[in-house]
């Protein structure tokens, strides 16, 4: 077994072991050399690498047979580099000034040993790097892995269970649904004096994005995007399909949930409706979307319009130097 060191612009030499790998997992197209190398570099809206990750290098572990078993690609970032992604866990109040990343972690199922092995000469780099603290799996993602949200697929089982079984604790769980070959629903106007408004956008796909916005009068009262696969993957697949990463009612911009004086008025489901029926016009034929684990409300939308649940996602977390209190994991939503 041995442990060796990538560069990022040596990374396309793992593109076959990640289309074997990832072969058959949702939303997880095949990719080209050349997309692998810049999908683990560029930044997912803009053409460029990010700006906020350092000391990035790539560990390869490779079995006796000298064929790849692994990888593990490290980083550090700022605490408030990362948070201003995203933010939200308890954990956040507890992360040092610098952050250790492992951004990816994948080893050949049966091929423990290696994947230990791999995950001990991770945490060690970002050790020698002098970091304290390592989320796994973090908001830095491969831009052609699942639109970018590089969370760990609950497909990949043992994975996620080495982890565990590591002292990593989740700090993020996310599921992932679908809605494939859908129909082009009637919407019912829930308000006679609210309106629609669409702008179409281009990216990078074939087809076009779509930001969407519900008005009453000249005020914005729920606002979403719509965005192309394309965006994040060449593959001819990937072309024909639309993701939401967000959309609100009125202040309220996490998956959709909606603020108190709009609960129960049907504008989420208006407004997700009108959208199929719009993305259909410019010639989409499948929907996918996500919600958090603790959020029931989004994903009892979605699943009353016929999404599916097809995965679940998880960001990981580990404190190198002290024991973080089981109760500031219970947050996630399980």
């Amino acid at each position: 077994m041995k442990i060796r060191t990538l560069e990022l612009d040596q990374a396309s030499v793992l593109t076959d072991f990640y289309n074997e790998q990832f072969s058959g997992t949702p939303y997880c197209y095949p990719v080209t050399e050349d997309e692998f190398r810049t999908g683990v570099r560029w930044h997912e809206e803009k053409d460029r690498p990010y700006e906020d990750l350092s000391d990035e290098s790539i560990l390869v572990v490779e079995g006796d047979d000298g064929t790849v078993a692994g990888f593990a690609h490290v980083a550090v970032c700022r605490r408030g580099e990362e948070h201003d992604r995203v933010g939200l866990h308890p954990i956040e109040e507890l992360l040092e000034d610098r952050i250790g990343l492992i951004r990816f972690f994948h080893y050949r199922a049966g091929a423990r040993p290696a994947g230990q092995a791999l995950l001990e000469a991770a945490e060690a780099r970002l050790r020698d790097l002098g970091v304290g603290q390592i989320r796994a799996f973090s908001y830095f993602g491969y831009r052609f892995y699942r639109f970018c949200h590089a969370f760990q697929s609950d497909r990949m089982g043992h994975v996620g269970a080495l982890l565990c079984m590591n002292d990593y604790r989740i700090t993020r769980g996310i599921i992932l649904l679908e809605l494939p070959d859908f129909s082009v629903p009637d919407p019912v106007l829930p308000d006679p004096g609210v309106t629609t408004r669409f702008d179409v956008q281009p990216g990078r796909g074939r087809l076009p994005n779509m930001e969407f916005q519900l008005l009453r009068g000249d005020q914005c009262i729920g606002q979403g995007f719509a965005q192309s696969l394309g965006d994040f993957c060449r593959s001819a697949l990937a072309q024909e399909t639309f993701y939401i990463p967000w959309f609100f009612i009125e202040g309220s911009p996490v998956g959709g949930r909606v603020s108190k004086g709009e609960q129960g008025k049907g504008f989420g489901r208006y407004m997700m409706e009108v959208l199929l029926r719009e993305m259909r016009q410019l010639g989409y034929r499948h929907a996918t979307t996500q919600a958090n684990t603790g959020s029931p409300r989004p994903i009892l939308l979605y699943t009353n319009m016929g999404y599916r649940v097809v995965d679940t996602n998880y960001q990981y977390f580990k404190d190198l130097e002290r024991e973080i209190p089981l109760e500031v994991f219970k947050e996630v939503g399980f």
